[in-house]
């Protein structure tokens, strides 16, 4: 099965005043870190827009479903980013479930609420839209993909996707089938750019962050984050990389070279390790990284 549910640790979401995003606080971080995200050899992602355009394949023409551009230009929207990384930043962490009955509200948010955003308040992290690296960057081709499945959630609070091609269960045959390749879409593949933009933050929820994004410590918790429409076929999988780092602190601002951003952000994953939050949640790190880990 392509599709597998992980479910948090036993507890309950530890609900809080959230930290303040509309004025800077002296004690805590604010700035934004520059993101690439590079698809692996064998891998495209596809951020479908829900219409359908006419593409070229060879010498054939053909309808295939449009990946999202911004005048003409690819890119993965920061919203799916953002999206992606919430979902797991909700399993690593005493979390509500935003899809069910029990929400936060604004004055009382649990870890990933005060962060990402509760309906009626606004977050501290967020992602602009990725866009190619350079014209050279970024490969524009039309795959065969499966049709999706229909929905079924597995069991577990958070569906997350394998690396294996997806397969339904036939239950006259009592085997699992793949289902033929007849749709197609556009794809992308290469490296893009983005920025995720954080207000009033804490060195272990930056850490935290990170890990949430595959930027892990050393291979049990490094592994590659899944965007797209083809997440269902073992696609979609993305390596995030931190490249220039730049904080602010009142009307000052200090920038950091990749190597210097890397140090940082070495030092605040060091900060979530070090934290309380690691003696549950670290096992379910490396639980994750396992199933998303991929060809590094």
């Amino acid at each position: 099965m392509a599709r597998h549910g992980l479910s948090r640790p036993e507890g309950v979401p530890h609900l809080q005043d959230p930290i303040p995003h509309n004025r800077w606080s002296r004690h805590l971080i604010t700035g934004n870190l520059r993101l690439s995200l590079q698809t692996p050899a064998g891998q495209f992602v596809s951020p479908a827009t829900g219409r359908l355009t006419l593409t070229s394949k060879g010498p054939q023409e053909l309808i295939a479903q449009e990946a999202s551009r911004i005048q003409g230009v690819p890119v993965i929207p920061g919203s799916g980013i953002k999206g992606a990384v919430r979902s797991l930043y909700e399993l690593l962490s005493f979390s509500c479930d935003p899809l069910g009955g029990n929400r936060c509200k604004p004055g009382s948010c649990c870890d990933a609420c005060t962060l990402f955003g509760a309906l009626g308040r606004a977050g501290r992290a967020g992602f602009g839209d990725a866009k190619p690296a350079g014209p050279e960057f970024v490969r524009v081709e039309v795959q065969e993909v499966p049709i999706p499945w229909p929905p079924q959630k597995p069991e577990g609070d958070v569906s997350l996707y394998d690396f294996q091609e997806a397969k339904q269960f036939d239950r006259d045959r009592k085997v699992f089938v793949t289902q033929p390749k007849e749709l197609s879409r556009e794809v992308f593949s290469g490296r893009f750019e983005t920025r995720m933009t954080f207000w009033n933050a804490t060195r272990e929820e930056l850490g935290r962050l990170l890990l949430s994004m595959g930027i892990g410590e050393g291979d049990t918790t490094r592994f590659l984050l899944r965007l797209g429409g083809v997440k269902y076929d073992g696609k979609g999988a993305v390596e995030v990389q931190p490249r220039e780092l730049t904080l602010v602190a009142g009307a000052s601002r200090k920038n950091y070279d990749e190597p210097a951003c890397r140090k940082e952000c070495s030092d605040w994953i060091a900060a979530a390790k070090s934290a309380p939050w690691a003696s549950t949640f670290w096992p379910k790190l490396e639980e994750v990284a396992t199933l998303l880990r991929g060809p590094f």
